[in-house]
């Protein structure tokens, strides 16, 4: 199983990873283009056809939500406390909790499920959600952790910029109006939403070859740690509390192993603590190549 796993899921995964990354060092690829056109195009389009076509429920939606908030209030305390026990001083705090709060469920996350569950609507409507949510978390929580100059009302007025909102809105409407697309446009759209995975990993990839390159190892473990392994353990206690089962069960345990988001360096890329969030980025990525599929693994056993 485990041998399967690997060559079924993992290995297309990070094969399209080194991809961007050998093609940006190679050929320096201009990473707002990539990063604008997985944001504006790609994600907006999959996440609003994998929702159309989706059975979610409201109900369903409501409760995945509720976990979710108190998941990322759960894991915000964790490193507050963290933060006072280490005496990290206080500069450093937000990009830390960052770290460990804000997860890659756009650009890893969902290439995953698609992986993992063969595409199933109803799966990776459940990490279109998780994605939803991380997003709003990072561009109101996160910026405002990022940069303490920063109001929330300006870090709101971000996250309504972002296309993924109103493909959820849009994508929930018709399919519980049970609207139906016509085919030429159902045409014009899959071929997007199917290349959406693979671009997703090759963005990654060569995000990553622009991040920073010198390793310190100054509370990196920690925050690694945290992301990739207190992550699961915390949404598996969660999951049981709230009698999640079956694929929802699965995907939200699998959705809390994914390493550090990568807007989570974006966001401190001017700050003095730069460093700290790229390296964070680019540590937990590599180790989630071995967490991973040892928590997808155990999704399968305990779900």
């Amino acid at each position: 199983m485990v041998i399967k796993l690997l060559l079924e899921v993992m290995l297309p995964l990070f094969f399209y990873v080194i991809l961007g990354y050998l093609f940006n060092r190679l050929f320096k690829l201009h990473l707002r283009t990539l990063t604008t056109l997985l944001v504006y195009l790609f994600l907006p389009v999959a996440v609003f056809m994998k929702i159309y076509d989706s059975p979610l429920s409201g109900k369903v939606a409501g409760g995945v939500l509720f976990y979710l908030v108190i998941q990322f209030v759960a894991m915000s305390l964790i490193s507050t406390l963290i933060c006072r026990w280490r005496g990290i001083e206080k500069s450093m705090q937000g990009t830390f909790a960052n770290s460990i709060a804000l997860n890659n469920s756009g650009n890893l996350g969902l290439p995953v499920n698609a992986l993992v569950f063969k595409n199933d609507p109803f799966a990776l409507s459940i990490g279109v959600l998780i994605v939803l949510f991380q997003n709003i978390m990072t561009f109101t929580v996160g910026v405002y952790n990022a940069e303490a100059s920063v109001q929330m009302k300006e870090a709101i007025m971000k996250m309504l910029k972002l296309p993924i909102i109103y493909s959820v809105v849009l994508g929930f409407i018709l399919q519980l109006s049970h609207v139906k697309l016509n085919h030429q446009m159902v045409t014009i759209l899959n071929p997007i939403t199917e290349s959406f995975a693979p671009f997703a990993l090759i963005t990654l990839g060569a995000q990553l070859a622009e991040s920073g390159k010198e390793i310190s190892w100054n509370n990196l473990a920690i925050s690694n740690f945290l992301r990739l392994i207190g992550g699961p353990i915390i949404a598996f206690a969660l999951i049981k509390i709230f009698g999640f089962e079956g694929v929802v069960a699965k995907a939200l345990f699998i959705g809390s192993a994914f390493p550090s988001s990568r807007n989570s360096a974006l966001l401190s890329f001017k700050g003095q603590h730069a460093n700290f969030a790229a390296q964070t980025v680019i540590t937990s990525t590599i180790l989630s190549s071995l967490t991973l599929p040892i928590v997808i693994q155990l999704a399968s056993t305990f779900f």
